[in-house]
């Protein structure tokens, strides 16, 4: 799912001028246009620490990354146990999840795959929707960084804080807000070093694993209103969405065996992603401790972790799911528009 087209058109135009742009946004809009294109730039080593802050539980992992600019990645995970000795190498828009208990490697298309150290986005719709902040500058693991706030400009809180290397542009921390301004997540890269000598070897994958392609996607991604005409059965769109949000993509996959419609609508940070199908959703929420929710006439069920909630219901015919980083009334106007 490819839901930054944009970056390349704004990222090729350096000259690009925002309507409304002061002179004294213009470094602080050049040095996000810089961070985003860093990982395509830029080769690095390092250890990168993830925390993820749920509603009912954390979740954190640890693992050692090596890319090789623009789009060779590849993570060997050291924590949890679980996860240890497990790796995951992106090739472009080809992610190949290795397992090494079960010496196996699960293919997935995503068109959106990039390196978690990036600060992915898309640009146009952030400069909409999303004040950019200065707050100041500092070190970080030895390193002179730039803070920056992204605040949305509809609800005036801040949704992400990066800080950004002053000599490479590379983000080496981000932290995530919920809608309500608590925190999320978030992501530290420590012991970076910069180099462009990682051999192409690093990024081979194990000989002698069975290889599983999962989430097929059928054909390229295209709009929102061509992926719901191609859906072969009586697709919907929503007629209403979140301040801020704007149709980015749609595509057809294949779910569990279950041909199913994806849509993709964005605000440049957050994005709620609807899926659709015409046969019963194989979604497990158990573990998010799924609350009852009416959608019009129809039962649904919500469900919220961190940042991330989750609506599904049915109307009879086709079935539903609602995934993004907004909150349970802006799922709920989703959903009541369909």
């Amino acid at each position: 799912m490819k839901k930054r087209a944009n970056i390349a058109l704004a990222l090729a135009a350096g000259t690009l001028t925002l309507v409304g742009a002061s002179p004294q946004s213009a470094p602080l809009d050049a040095l996000l246009r810089a961070a985003i294109s860093a990982p395509s730039d830029v080769s690095y080593t390092g250890v990168v620490e993830v925390v993820r802050i749920g509603s009912h539980s954390s979740e954190a992992e640890v693992y050692r990354v090596e890319h090789r600019a623009p789009n060779l990645t590849r993570r060997i995970y050291t924590a949890p146990s679980e996860l240890s000795g497990d790796s995951v190498v992106s090739k472009g828009d080809l992610v190949f999840s290795i397992d090494a208990r079960e010496h196996r490697i699960l293919e997935t298309r995503n068109d959106a795959a990039e390196d978690p150290v990036a600060l992915n986005t898309d640009y146009m719709l952030l400069r909409e929707n999303y004040s950019v902040v200065r707050k100041g500058g500092e070190s970080f693991d030895g390193r002179s960084v730039i803070d920056l706030a992204l605040v949305n400009k509809y609800s005036r809180r801040t949704t992400v804080m990066v800080r950004i290397d002053a000599a490479s542009k590379l983000v080496l921390d981000k932290v995530e807000f919920t809608s309500d301004g608590a925190p999320a997540g978030e992501l530290r890269f420590e012991e970076v070093r910069y180099t462009a000598s990682i051999p192409a070897a690093d990024f081979a994958l194990p000989v002698r694993y069975a290889l599983v392609r999962t989430g097929a996607s059928e054909g390229s991604t295209q709009s929102p209103d061509r992926a719901v005409r191609n859906a072969g059965f009586a697709a919907r769109e929503p007629r209403s969405l979140p301040d801020g949000f704007a149709p980015v993509e749609g595509n057809l996959v294949e779910m569990r065996g279950v041909r199913t419609l994806h849509l993709l609508y964005g605000d440049g940070i957050r994005t709620v992603s609807l899926f659709e199908n015409a046969k019963a959703s194989t979604l497990d929420a158990t573990r998010l401790k799924p609350q009852p929710l009416r959608v019009g006439r129809r039962s649904a069920e919500y469900a919220e972790d961190g940042a991330t909630a989750l609506l599904a219901w049915s109307d009879g015919t086709l079935y539903y799911t609602l995934v993004g980083e907004v909150g349970v009334v802006d799922l709920a106007r989703i959903a009541g528009s369909i």
